[in-house]
């Protein structure tokens, strides 16, 4: 995604450059050609990002651009789909992304000089360009596999001085335990909002003024309540899918998402965009619910304690901590099922815990609140369950690492591998200045 919303900057930020350039060809790679302004533009780009400006990474954006007409020239002699529906979903994603960035779809236009749907027609094939590439790419990989002896290989091949150097590590798991909203709050909450709806339907009381005083969403009760231009995708479900049913100046019905309750009132609409108010009334939390949290999470954590759940599965089934939840509970889990984290990587707070735990040990419930605006309160504790010193990669405590390694290079491999063979396939040429940088030499050699 990263790689795809870099392109489409540069094709809104490299438009006044790339008048500046005499353009001329640089590469071909079958019928497709590669154009000086082309890299001239992505140079500029990774030279601010980098703050390296040294002509040496010109060969390597050139390398870039070389693969990546390669993958999309083979994926389209191997008549690799490509859904509209999906070019279509990533154009309007960048428009989305551009407009928010630059203040709303109108400031895109000025900036491009084009309307919205100039724009989307200018970028539509290189959008499609990139989904070929990145098909044809998940192509050659889908199969790589390491199996423990590639691991074990792969390892002993390393000098012992080469070995990485891993510093002290921990596998920190947590369960977030979040409170259950009592159906008397619920309705608490549903009657204040039905009777804030009435006084403005019935009443004449704006809007605005009600959305300052009684709005939960304190971010936007300020503005009256005001959220400003949005797209589709946005917000929640729900509340997007009845704004954009309204017309401007009609009151919604109540509407219920995993906040609250809400009425919106839209203001605009403009293009695929609305700008909307709304008053968010959250059920509330009362001391008995956060009680009965504690309990329950008090009596999970027996379960624990007593062998009858492992910790990992209590926190895939009861936290509430969508990013830990499903590597159970594990705080910084990489790839292929690694669960340890460096202790410099943890926060202040995080290292303090650790600091105080023993091997095995899981804390006592403890109170938080969460970052956000609603200023939610849940209970939380932690469970250690390794701590490994300093010490340079062994196979018995760096297996998983290892294994994320070996499997690193195996696709590595594999993708040079495919290079190789289809660099002699297609006709390929290196023009200029270009046919100079070593790098670019297996690309020339070839022909």
């Amino acid at each position: 995604m990263k790689k795809f919303l870099f392109f489409f900057l540069l094709a809104i930020a490299g438009l006044n450059l790339k008048a500046q350039i005499i353009d001329e060809i640089v590469a071909v790679v079958a019928d497709k050609i590669i154009l000086r302004s082309d890299i001239e533009i992505a140079f500029e780009q990774a030279s601010k990002e980098m703050g390296n400006s040294h002509d040496s990474i010109k060969c390597i954006i050139l390398e870039q651009k070389l693969i990546e007409n390669l993958l999309i020239i083979k994926a389209q002699v191997d008549s690799l789909p490509v859904s509209e529906e999906r070019v279509d979903a990533e154009l309007d994603e960048r428009i989305r992304y551009f407009a928010q960035q630059y203040g709303g779809e109108k400031a895109l236009e000025e900036i491009y000089g084009k309307s919205i749907n100039e724009i989307k027609a200018t970028n539509r094939e290189r959008i499609r360009n990139n989904q070929l590439a990145s098909s044809m790419m998940s192509k050659i990989i889908k199969d790589v596999k390491v199996t423990p002896t590639d691991i074990k290989n792969f390892y002993n091949e390393i000098p012992i001085d080469s070995l990485p150097y891993y510093s002290s590590e921990v596998e920190l798991a947590q369960i977030v335990y979040e409170p259950k909203i009592s159906k008397e709050s619920k309705a608490a909450a549903l009657e204040k909002i039905t009777e804030l709806r009435r006084r403005i339907v019935e009443d004449g009381d704006k809007f605005s003024t009600l959305a300052l005083i009684y709005s939960d969403d304190k971010g936007s009760a300020v503005k009256g309540g005001e959220l400003g231009y949005f797209g589709r995708g946005m917000m929640v479900p729900e509340f997007e899918g009845a704004a954009f049913r309204l017309k401007p100046d009609s009151i919604s019905k109540v509407i219920e998402t995993k906040y609250g309750y809400h009425i919106i009132q839209v203001i605009q609409r403009k293009g695929d965009e609305v700008n909307a108010r709304h008053i968010l009334i959250m059920p509330k939390i009362y001391a008995s619910d956060m009680e009965l949290a504690r309990q329950k999470l008090d009596s999970i954590i027996q379960l624990v304690k007593m062998d009858s759940m492992k910790f990992e599965d209590a926190a895939r089934k009861f936290s509430s901590d969508e990013v830990t939840k499903s590597s159970g509970g594990f705080i910084g889990s990489g790839g292929l099922g690694n669960t340890h984290i460096p202790v410099d990587e943890l926060s202040k707070e995080l290292n303090i815990n650790v600091q105080t735990m023993e091997v095995g040990d899981i804390t006592e419930p403890e109170l938080i609140t969460l970052p956000g605006p609603d200023q939610k309160k849940v209970w939380r504790v932690f469970y250690l369950k390794s701590e490994t010193p300093p010490h340079r990669a062994n196979l018995k405590d760096d297996y998983q690492k290892l294994q994320a390694l070996a499997f690193e290079k195996k696709q590595q491999q594999t993708k040079l591998k495919w290079m190789e063979r289809y660099r002699k396939q297609f006709y390929i040429q290196v023009n200029g200045t270009y046919a100079t940088c070593p790098k670019l030499a297996p690309w020339i050699q070839n022909k």
